[in-house]
């Protein structure tokens, strides 16, 4: 996908997916897994799966135990592609990640995630 073309199908169904993953590796607390998704970048960062699950524990919480999670849009932003997704926590509080993709070798990685907690909670 060239810089400027709008995300299609097959991009949004294979990023989605990778974000599923990760999820599904958080969730059962596999950081060999979960860190396998993340960009070589954030693997610098994190040189090993302890440290990763760690980052994640302290900084993005909500994606350990999610209580629910829906996926918003794909779009290309200066940033490259962002997924948005609405986060349930375990205690009922909204989130909102935006999680930035890149291509590498051809699959699809994590290079960032942005979260905003809403003030409404679930009902």
């Amino acid at each position: 996908m060239a810089d400027g073309d709008a995300p299609d199908a097959a991009a949004q169904t294979a990023i989605q997916s990778v974000i599923t993953q990760q999820l599904n590796a958080l969730q059962s607390e596999d950081g060999t897994t979960a860190e396998s998704f993340a960009s070589p970048g954030i693997k610098e960062k994190f040189p090993d799966p302890g440290a990763f699950m760690s980052m994640v524990h302290q900084s993005y919480s909500a994606l350990v135990h999610p209580k629910s999670t829906h996926f918003g849009d794909l779009s290309q932003t200066a940033l490259g592609l962002v997924q948005k997704m609405t986060i349930v926590d375990s205690k009922g509080g909204v989130w909102t990640a935006a999680y930035t993709m890149t291509q590498v070798d051809g699959q699809w990685r994590i290079s960032g995630c942005f979260m905003l907690k809403s003030e409404a909670v679930e009902a």
